[in-house]
């Protein structure tokens, strides 16, 4: 005869074993897609910080060139030329851009200089102006600037990493 305050023996059937480990999977899936978003949306942040501190140095250089453009010949940045036409436009060969053969003009750090910032490109924008004939009679210089990323890398004149940003404006020069 049973104990009357005794309970019954049931067979146990490890239906709370199951359970529980489906919701450590449950669980455990969840963690996993917050983790994956965090990080993509870090990688996004990162990207947007990036381009736009190229998209920054190219109006910096941009800026300078267009300066450079509206100023007397003896008061130019050293090295600093408006190139004569071509075709095609000097602007659209990479080879001008990099090389031995480089037709742009590098900014100065000094350019680059700001009395809030000590940032310093590894790469420092460059700029080219040329004159364009396509609105002839009149005198129109084209700039072009391209600025870079802090993590801008190029190997064997091929861009590997980071980012590159291009603008280009048109000055009619009396």
């Amino acid at each position: 005869m049973q104990h009357p305050f005794r309970p019954r023996r049931h067979r146990q059937q490890g239906m709370t074993l199951i359970i529980a480990m489906v919701m450590l999977l449950a669980i455990g899936l969840a963690s996993a897609a917050v983790m994956r978003g965090a990080l993509s949306a870090d990688l996004v942040a990162n990207n947007t910080r990036v381009q736009t501190l190229a998209n920054q140095a190219a109006q910096m250089a941009l800026r300078f060139c267009e300066t450079q453009v509206e100023t007397p010949d003896a008061n130019k940045a050293a090295g600093f030329a408006i190139q004569a036409v071509a075709n095609p436009q000097n602007w659209t060969v990479y080879s001008n851009w990099s090389g031995g053969t480089s037709k742009a003009f590098t900014l100065p750090a000094a350019a680059m200089a700001s009395a809030t910032s000590t940032f310093t490109p590894a790469t420092m924008p460059q700029c080219m102006a040329e004159v364009s004939n396509d609105f002839a009679p009149a005198q129109v210089i084209i700039v072009t600037a391209r600025g870079f990323s802090p993590d801008y890398a190029e190997t064997a004149g091929r861009q590997t990493a980071g980012s590159v940003v291009w603008l280009q404006s048109t000055l009619r020069v009396n």
